[in-house]
């Protein structure tokens, strides 16, 4: 059994990743958002999302919301605000009216294809099966 790779599949599945971060339009209710850069990863990692850093989150809520945050609101707000843990909770908090509570799990399910399909090797912050406290992909 050949392990390799062809260079049309190596290809494809460049493809594919790169495409993850081709500008689509994307909406969730009448929000919405931008495409997922590599400056919103840089964000969410600054910030410490764990949809992007993995690991056990303590609120995925905000989580989500933030995500969502970093790629709907103006982005020279988002990226001033990502300096500060302070401002940038409190901006999230007030933009997040925007959005139901009902609306939260089609945003989770939206936000886990986007980031599958950007090729990034990332673990739920909800990963319940890992409780042998395994190494993060990050």
């Amino acid at each position: 059994m050949n392990d390799m790779l062809t260079d049309e599949e190596i290809l494809d599945q460049s493809k594919v990743r790169a495409d993850a971060f081709v500008p689509k339009e994307t909406s969730i209710r009448d929000v919405k958002l931008r495409p997922f850069t590599a400056g919103s990863l840089l964000i969410c990692k600054k910030v410490g999302n764990k949809l992007i850093t993995g690991g056990e989150s303590e609120n995925p809520e905000f989580d989500i919301l933030s995500f969502i945050y970093i790629h709907s609101a103006p982005v020279v707000q988002v990226r001033v605000n990502s300096y500060s843990k302070e401002k940038f909770w409190g901006s999230v908090l007030e933009w997040a009216d925007k959005l139901k509570v009902t609306d939260l799990e089609e945003a989770g399910k939206m936000i886990e294809e986007i980031i599958s399909s950007s090729g990034l090797a990332i673990a739920s912050p909800k990963d319940s099966n890992n409780s042998s406290g395994g190494d993060s992909p990050n």
